[in-house]
């Protein structure tokens, strides 16, 4: 399929490949639609702990506690995916999101966009500008106990993945007990523990 100046629409095109949309050669902005969302959060469990009983939502809202679920999107652009996918998730009855949003992109014109399009959504979330591809304020330290993480997606290229500073964060990451989804390009190093062969999924964790 082409667009209408005839470029070949998500052509892939190897290690290098940047798919049509706005990106750049150091972030791709690789789009995301919503039935890859649902099944990502079928996949990361998520929808499971959606089997809250109307008492337990309202124990939670009593309380004041904090959500139990973090989920981030490493390299989330726009921010329109996890905005999504928290959308999905969380219970609009309840005035206390049971998870909260945390996104990671070195580009700050796009967590920019991202900050301005969450608040039109009762989630919360966090942007955090940060270049995980150099990783020089050691990221997964930040994610496990500053934001208290436990799950990520994450759609990068197989040139990022493959870096050493990825393979690192990723690593310590499942290590560190979060969930990880990988989307259409998978990290060698890893052995994913649920697949979806048909949204090109793969989920990692402690024992990948």
């Amino acid at each position: 399929m082409n667009d209408q100046d005839g470029t070949p629409l998500f052509a892939f095109q190897g290690l290098d490949y940047i798919p049509f949309g706005f990106s750049s050669n150091e972030a791709p902005y690789i789009e995301t639609g919503p039935g890859t969302m649902r099944a990502a959060a079928t996949l990361m469990r998520l929808n499971l702990d959606l089997k809250f009983t109307s008492e337990k939502i309202a124990t939670t809202i009593e309380e004041q506690a904090p959500p139990t679920t973090v989920v981030c999107d490493l390299g989330c652009g726009d921010g329109e995916f996890l905005i999504n996918l928290l959308s999905h998730i969380n219970i609009p009855s309840s005035t206390i999101p049971y998870a909260h949003g945390i996104g990671v992109d070195y580009n700050a014109a796009l967590l920019e966009t991202a900050g301005l399009n969450s608040h039109k959504s009762s989630s919360s979330f966090k942007w955090l500008i940060y270049n995980f591809n150099d990783d020089n304020d050691d990221l997964v330290s930040q994610l496990l106990t500053i934001y208290h993480v436990t799950h990520i997606f994450i759609y990068l290229t197989p040139k990022q993945l493959a870096l050493p500073t990825l393979r690192k964060i990723l690593t310590r990451l499942c290590e560190g007990g979060v969930v990880v989804c990988c989307h259409k390009f998978f990290p060698t190093y890893l052995v994913p523990v649920r697949r979806d062969l048909l949204m090109e999924l793969c989920v990692y964790d402690g024992t990948s």
